[in-house]
């Protein structure tokens, strides 16, 4: 979904969520909206789709929003604020989770793993070698969650 918007890209997942029974969902949203959209409003949207998950059998993974080399420090400054947001509130409902025994949501951050030599000359999109780190994660992931879905970690 390479160009949407922050919005657009939740309520597509919205859909994809509403239409399973069991599975997993990455959501990796851009950060094309986000200097338009703010803080607050990115978050709300971005959890508004973790939250669409619970009492099914869904794991929804959600990824940083990705540094941007071309854009102005608003927006880097920005971006780890809602990244922030995310991860604090993302831990807060896996704790609670747990506690529940239920099936949780987990925060990828992808700021140690993307650096600016991981995109295009644009500075926006991601070159191959960036799109490779980024599958590889979520290769990662998937295969861990899979494992806890069949309940063979513990």
């Amino acid at each position: 979904m390479r160009g949407k918007r922050v919005k657009e890209i939740c309520k597509y997942a919205e859909k994809v969520i509403d239409d399973m029974n069991e599975g997993m969902v990455i959501v990796q949203a851009g950060g094309n909206g986000l200097l338009e959209n703010g803080r607050e409003a990115t978050v709300n949207a971005i959890m508004k789709v973790v939250e669409r998950k619970q009492k099914k059998n869904v794991r929804v993974a959600v990824t940083s929003l990705l540094r941007r080399p071309a854009c102005n420090e608003e927006y880097e400054w920005l971006r780890k604020e809602v990244n922030r947001d995310l991860h604090e509130k993302i831990l807060a409902m896996k704790a609670e989770s747990i506690r529940k025994c239920e099936v949780g949501s987990s925060f990828l951050d992808m700021d140690d793993l993307i650096q600016a030599g991981c995109f295009l000359e644009n500075g926006v999109h991601l070159s191959q070698e960036g799109e490779t780190k980024l599958s590889q994660r979520f290769i990662c992931w998937i295969r861990v969650t899979h494992l806890l879905m069949e309940g063979r970690m513990d």
